[in-house]
């Protein structure tokens, strides 16, 4: 019997599986007029949070480097007694608040007693550029690490947090504080330099492009040149075990191979997920395909 062709969008040119529907054609907006109001809109998800018989959800206030205020969300098993904490960073270009998808994401981690989690609501880069989300999310680490509660923390994120992520990991060491036992990277965004082929190839792709990562990093580092992404460093021999996921159709994918080489290269051990069929968040959209990487990546947090 002939094998049934996959149908696809007439009006989108990438092989992205149909599962995703209109996120098959869907762009994040990247235009500075209207950052503002989309951060009041996400601003309600939070509050909306509610814990279930599993899972206890609280949120802490705490203070970051300047003095300032940001607000952490902690996801904590209610009758399973885990020794594991996940530090999340959620990702959206450095200037979108987190979405639905990673607030689930959280909530099952924990439902499911694989780990506690953290959820750091950073301060928003189309306000408070570099390095403030960085220092905000590297407050939420010494919040994790002067609790004392877990033995094993995780650090990770998606997209731009991935990012945010490893320069925690950077400041951690430099501070010559501990570093996470493990770091867990969803399609990151790694490299300023924007020079690797599927950058060059993908600048029209659904949800993220080149074009809109071009004007990410514009807009977050302002004319700052001492900056030194993660995919530009030349020591990684510090950095923990690592899993690293790409989407298929994603400009960011090809950065993430290179991370992932320069890693192997320092011995350092590393999981390599290449999902296939897939654009950047393409978490955002629950299906089959997700629900089979995310479990995946819980797949993996078991074993840490």
């Amino acid at each position: 019997m002939a094998e049934k062709k996959k149908k696809t969008l007439k009006f989108n040119k990438y092989p992205i599986n149909d599962e995703f529907g209109i996120y098959k054609i869907y762009k994040i907006p990247f235009d500075e007029r209207i950052f503002e109001n989309a951060d009041k809109l996400m601003s309600v998800l939070p509050r909306m949070l509610k814990g279930t018989e599993k899972v206890t959800i609280n949120t802490e206030t705490i203070k970051s480097y300047d003095g300032e205020e940001i607000n952490i969300y902690i996801f904590e098993p209610k009758e399973i007694d885990t020794q594991k904490i996940f530090l999340y960073i959620h990702g959206g270009g450095f200037v979108y608040r987190g979405a639905k998808n990673h607030f689930d994401f959280c909530k099952k981690l924990a439902e499911e007693g694989l780990c506690a989690v953290v959820y750091v609501d950073y301060r928003l880069a189309y306000k408070y550029k570099y390095p403030i989300p960085v220092e905000d999310a590297f407050s939420a680490y010494e919040y994790v690490l002067k609790n004392g509660k877990y033995s094993k923390i995780i650090i990770g994120g998606d997209s731009a947090g991935g990012c945010l992520a490893i320069d925690v990991i950077r400041k951690a060491k430099e501070l010559k504080l501990g570093i996470p036992d493990y770091l867990m990277l969803f399609y990151p965004v790694l490299d300023k330099r924007m020079n690797t082929e599927s950058m060059k190839k993908y600048t029209d792709t659904p949800i993220w492009n080149a074009v809109l990562n071009k004007k990410m990093w514009e807009l977050y580092l302002e004319g700052n040149d001492t900056y030194i992404s993660p995919g530009e460093m030349i020591d990684v021999s510090f950095m923990p075990k690592t899993y690293i996921e790409t989407a298929e159709y994603d400009c960011l994918h090809d950065e993430a191979i290179e991370f992932v080489g320069k890693l192997k290269e320092a011995n350092i051990e590393v999981v390599l997920n290449e999902t296939k069929e897939t654009m950047h968040g393409f978490d955002m959209k629950n299906g089959k395909i997700t629900q089979k990487i995310i479990n995946e990546r819980m797949e993996i947090i078991k074993e840490i």
